[in-house]
């Protein structure tokens, strides 16, 4: 029985010297960023916070209600909004950090102090570390623009408050349409053209068309293609740097279907890597080889002109479109079997690679299509758009630079489709 009480005992006590520990923890970060500043007067250093701590973690330890909990908050709340209040008078503009830094030090005492040991260390670690990234989250926010903080808030709608919502049940022609499954693929989609365009701002320009054609791929790969070939009809970069940014946001390409199909399926991923990677790695080698010709390596990375991924026209616009193939995929697996689906990726192929990429790897993953003809139709649909996206380049940058990347595009095709048939005979041979 001794025994038993001594253990509770000194369990009590580590719960809370757990909860001094938290209050130290804060009150140092309080402590320290106070001393950074230069303020002469505080209200509260790292002995408060720590006493502060060990408040909550007795109140949690000492009664099972809240009522304790309620009057150390009260008492504490009250000593709290009155230094404050002092403070506030001196220093007009003053933030409240430190002040909210108390409760939260003050709640995650009284979790320690009831057995939340991990729920108080963790709070502990991420209170300290928000309180200590005060430059960095200021530095952030005079960055933005109004635009951006619009578009963060429109994808954070989309995926955060649209999707949960949305009926994860199969409706229309076929079953073909499930509403959670295609605004996942909007947000999908929408999430790696915001990554580029963060990644884009991040990186600014001088770093060269190659480092543009790179990160503007994994927004559009279209639009970096285009806006690269107006580089080089109005001379602002070599012919050799343009065709190494368009092979290099092509190459991104490729990736992004490679991403895309591992979250959709996997099926369908093992039938288009070898195609997939054989194109990457030759794409890889021929930027690689136009950047070294290029006269200085030195050429400008201008910004990408992408529209904001975030508005809702183009987001719904996204999602009619694969709504749209999937209809028409599953009609063409029914009346033509694999043909069909071989034409619909023909066709889509000629404004967008991501849409069937989507629809015939949900269609896979489903079990509606087989892994092989959805990674055909996939590959088709690639092909086809590269070869779209060389007949721009010759068009707009000129007939020097559109021969370039047609070639180049031929040698990233050849590469991968005698990838996919190669391994195609040996799954045939015996």
């Amino acid at each position: 029985m001794a025994e038993d009480f001594a253990l509770s005992t000194l369990s009590t006590l580590g719960h809370i010297g757990l909860a001094g520990a938290v209050g130290f923890l804060i009150g140092f970060e309080r402590e320290w960023t106070q001393a950074l500043e230069k303020r002469e007067h505080t209200f509260a250093g790292a002995r408060t916070f720590t006493l502060i701590g060990a408040i909550g973690g007795l109140a949690g330890a000492m009664s099972d209600g809240p009522y304790l909990v309620v009057a150390a908050l009260l008492v504490v709340g009250a000593l709290t909004i009155y230094g404050y209040a002092i403070e506030a008078r001196e220093t007009p503009g003053r933030g409240g950090t430190t002040e909210m830094a108390i409760f939260a030090t003050l709640l995650l005492g009284a979790a320690a102090g009831r057995g939340d040991l991990l729920v108080a260390s963790a709070g502990a670690v991420a209170v300290a570390i928000i309180l200590s990234l005060k430059s960095e989250i200021k530095s952030v926010a005079r960055a933005l623009d109004e635009r951006e903080i619009h578009a963060t808030l429109r994808f954070l709608a989309i995926s955060v408050l649209v999707l949960p919502v949305l009926p994860n049940a199969r409706f229309g022609p076929y079953g073909a349409l499930n509403p959670r499954e295609l605004w996942t693929m909007v947000v999908l989609i929408s999430g790696l053209s915001f990554l580029g365009y963060w990644l884009m701002k991040a990186l600014g320009p001088g770093r060269g068309a190659l480092a543009t054609g790179l990160v503007g791929g994994l927004a559009s790969s279209t639009a970096t293609t285009l806006s690269l070939s107006k580089f080089a009809r109005d001379g602002l970069s070599s012919h050799a740097s343009v065709a190494a940014g368009i092979v290099m946001a092509n190459v991104v390409m490729l990736g992004r279907v490679g991403v895309i199909l591992a979250a959709m399926s996997r099926m369908t991923l093992a039938q288009a890597a070898p195609a997939l990677a054989a194109g990457a790695v030759a794409g890889l080698v021929i930027a690689y080889a136009f950047w070294r010709m290029s006269v200085s390596g030195r050429d400008p990375a201008r910004p990408v002109a992408l529209g904001n991924p975030f508005e809702l026209k183009p987001a719904v616009g996204f999602a009619a479109m694969i709504a749209a193939i999937s209809i028409a995929s599953a009609f063409g697996v029914e009346t033509f079997g694999a043909a069909g689906a071989y034409a619909v990726g023909a066709v889509s192929g000629l404004a967008d690679v991501d849409a069937m990429t989507l629809s015939g790897g949900r269609q896979a993953a489903a079990g509606s299509l087989d892994a092989a003809v959805a990674a055909g139709a996939i590959l088709l649909a690639v092909s086809v758009n590269i070869i779209v996206k060389a007949a721009m380049a010759a068009t707009v940058a000129g007939r020097r630079t559109g021969f370039v990347v047609a070639a180049a595009f031929a040698a990233i095709l050849g590469a991968g489709a005698a990838a996919f048939f190669l391994i195609r005979l040996q799954s045939f041979a015996p």
